[in-house]
This record gives structure tokens, C-alpha cells and sequence, in this order.
């Protein structure tokens, strides 16, 4: 069984024989002994020939499987799979095993229809084909499919003439005052929102880190500030964790230190002084586990459902900066609406550090980007702009 077959829960995975890719021989390999193999032996063991034995995956380890893929990735795979499944089904389709044809036709839907990035029906594509890989059906051709995205997306940038990389709007140190000033600090809301912002914006954090965080990973260094503990991250899989540091702010109003103890001390105040750090809030003011809706924790005298602790998902994340912002004033454009989300946290406070003077390599190593890192090059090079470090400044 594979990773993106373990990551689909039972109510999304396909009819796949049981077990899956990793719980069957491999495809046309008949079962075979090795040739030194004593034939006056007829046990499977000694013989080489497979059974049904060697296939079989422990429920053990299945699980431990299972746990190596990440949540986000989990969810994205289900959520990929069942529009695929859908849009099949209206369209008379058959999802698995799909034909090229029908991948093409779908990921032409997703770029033209609902006019979604390259990137993303790529996403998509990469989801269908660990579907059949895991299920053992004959994979899709990748080229073909994305021939049709690249096609569609050129000629929508020609229309539109936008021509280039997507990126998120940043969200800017000058931007912050105005965020903050829009959140209702009477509110858990408020409090909530702006420790997310604020935090967010100073640990040049992905939504997922932000969503992660438990109120034991962020420890106050009183005269300093917050030692943050994030314990996996895209680029650090293998959860050994790492530690960032934030700094007390000079102005009060903005400093993500006083901004995340308020937002600690109304929990404890509550008697929340443990699990997820940034929780949900229903439209009665109830808290985590506590509140209502779809990811709501389990009935009074009843355990927790499993991953329903009342955290934060990481699309919420986005929701609160991308409101945040509208609520500020700032998605409203002469030329078009500015369209922001929860990487513009990220790569505004990268870009307003490396503006600050700081030196890129401490801000690579803050924000945790893998050495090399091309979307972080970028960010050097939109901060430099004209100035000294500007190959062309003063050579002729």
C-alpha cells in the first residue's frame, strides 16, 4: 500500500484490490526462485516462489505509513480525488482506471473553466496518478495532460496580458499598522487574528507551521521575546524540529511577543493552557474543541474525535490574512482587486527583512527555505531592486 493510497481515508479511497500497490507482486512478474535456489526444496522460504505471506502488510505498519504523510498532503489527496470522481461522474466518465483523454479533458476544465493556475491542475494530475499507481491501474499520460494546462494557461495570458510568475501579494511591514488596527481586539476573533498576523509576519511562517503550532511549542523569554519550537515543516519531513527565535517589537501596537501572550492569556484565562495554540472560534465565542461545526471536538462526556481538537487548519489561515487585509483596505486596486492569502505573510516579511538590510542567509535559515532555493532568490532579487546590489548600477 503507498503513501497516497494510506493518506485517502476509507470513505474516499477507491475500489482498489485490497493492499494495494505495496501488497501484490509487481505488474506482468510472474513469481520466480533464484536460480542457486535448492529445487529438493519445495517450501516458499527456501524456493523463492511468493505467497500470499510476502505481500501481506502488518497493521502496524501500515499505520506508521500512514503517519509519514503529512495532513496537508492527506487532505489535498482527498480533496483532489473526490473532484476528479465527481466531474467523471457528470460527465459519464470513468474515473479509475481514466483514459489520457479523460485526464486531459478534466485538467482542461480546471484551467479554462475555473480558470485555476498551472500549478495547481498539476496538483491535481499528480493526485490521479498516485490514485492509479496505487491501485495498480495503467497511469495516465502525464505529458499529454499537461500539454492542455500549458496551452489553456498561454492563452489565457495572452488575453489577459499577464505574463510571468503568479505570486502572492505581500504583506509588508507598512501594511501592518492599517491590518491591525481593523482587528477587533474586544473580541477572541481580534486577538486570535492578530497574534496570527503578527506571529505569521515575524516567523516568515507557512500556513501549516502556523496551524501546527501547540501552546508547549511557544515558550516567553522574558527582556526577549518567543523561542518557537516547529516541529515539522516542508522541508524538514523528517519532524526533527527546529527553533526561531522572535524578537519584542519596538512599536506595541505591532509586536507578534505581546500579541501571542495576549492571545495565551485569554486561553488560560479559560482554562485552555494546553493542545493547539491558534483554535477555532464559533459565531458564540466558543473556543477549540468547544466549538461548533464541522471540525467540532466530541460531545460533553465523550473523548475527542481523532484530529478534532478545535485547531486551526491552514486554509483557515489564509481566510484570516486574506479578511485581514480586505478589512484593511488593502485589496482594493485602481487596476484590479489584490488578491492575497496565507503566503503573503510569508513573503512580505522576507521581503521586508532583506529591505531592513538584513543579511539573506539569516533570513533564508529563519524562514527555513532549503538551501538553493530558487522562490527565495526571488525574494532577494524583488528587494534589491535598483539598489547596490544591482549588477547594473554604475557600469556604464
Amino acid at each position: 500500500m503507498s503513501e497516497q493510497e494510506l493518506a485517502l481515508g476509507p470513505e474516499e479511497a477507491p475500489a482498489w484490490p485490497a493492499g494495494g500497490a505495496l501488497a501484490r507482486p509487481a505488474e506482468n512478474e510472474p513469481a520466480r526462485r533464484p536460480a542457486d535456489a535448492p529445487a529438493q526444496d519445495a517450501s516458499p522460504s527456501a524456493s523463492g516462489v511468493h505467497s500470499g505471506a510476502d505481500y501481506a502488510l502488518p497493521a502496524q505498519t501500515a499505520a506508521l505509513i500512514r503517519e509519514a504523510v503529512p495532513e496537508n498532503t492527506a487532505l489535498a489527496y482527498r480533496s483532489r480525488w473526490r473532484s476528479f470522481g465527481d466531474w467523471c461522474r457528470d460527465a459519464g466518465r470513468v474515473a479509475l482506471p481514466a483514459t489520457t483523454q479523460t485526464v486531459a479533458a478534466y485538467l482542461a476544465h480546471l484551467a479554462v473553466d475555473r480558470g485555476l493556475k498551472a500549478t495547481t491542475a498539476g496538483a491535481h494530475l499528480t493526485a490521479i496518478r498516485a490514485v492509479h499507481r496505487s491501485a495498480g491501474a495503467p497511469l495516465p499520460d502525464g505529458l499529454a495532460a499537461r500539454k492542455v494546462v500549458v496551452a489553456a494557461q498561454r492563452r489565457e495570458a495572452a488575453r489577459d496580458g499577464r505574463y510571468g510568475p503568479r505570486k502572492a501579494v505581500p504583506v509588508m511591514a507598512a501594511d501592518l499598522p492599517a491590518i491591525i488596527a481593523a482587528c477587533d481586539l474586544e473580541t477572541a476573533a481580534g486577538l486570535r487574528d492578530r497574534a496570527v498576523i503578527l506571529l505569521g509576519f515575524a516567523l516568515l511562517a507557512r500556513r501549516a507551521e502556523l496551524a501546527a503550532l501547540n501552546l508547549s511549542d511557544v515558550e516567553h523569554v522574558p527582556g526577549a521575546g518567543l523561542a518557537v519550537t516547529i516541529r515539522a515543516s516542508k522541508t524538514d519531513q523528517a519532524a526533527r524540529g527546529v527553533v526561531r527565535r522572535v524578537h519584542y517589537a519596538s512599536a506595541e501596537a505591532l509586536c507578534p511577543v505581546r500579541a501571542v501572550l495576549a492571545w495565551t492569556e485569554y486561553l488560560a484565562a479559560r482554562g485552555i493552557t494546553a493542545g493547539p495554540l491558534f483554535t477555532r472560534i464559533d459565531r458564540w465565542g466558543n473556543l477549540g474543541a468547544g466549538a461548533g461545526g464541522r471540525y467540532a471536538g466530541a460531545a460533553p462526556g465523550r473523548e475527542p474525535l481523532a484530529g478534532r481538537d478545535g485547531r486551526l487548519r491552514p486554509q483557515a489561515i489564509g481566510d484570516i490574512t486574506a479578511a485581514a487585509c480586505e478589512a484593511a483596505g488593502l485589496a482594493v486596486s485602481p487596476e484590479a482587486p489584490r488578491r492575497y492569502s496565507g503566503h503573503s505573510l510569508r513573503r512580505g516579511g522576507a521581503t521586508s527583512m532583506l529591505k531592513a538590510g538584513a543579511q539573506p542567509l539569516n533570513v533564508s535559515r529563519h524562514g527555513r527555505w532549503a538551501d538553493g532555493s530558487r522562490a527565495f532568490a526571488g525574494y532577494v532579487e524583488e528587494a534589491s531592486g535598483f539598489g547596490d546590489a544591482n549588477p547594473t548600477k554604475d557600469l556604464l
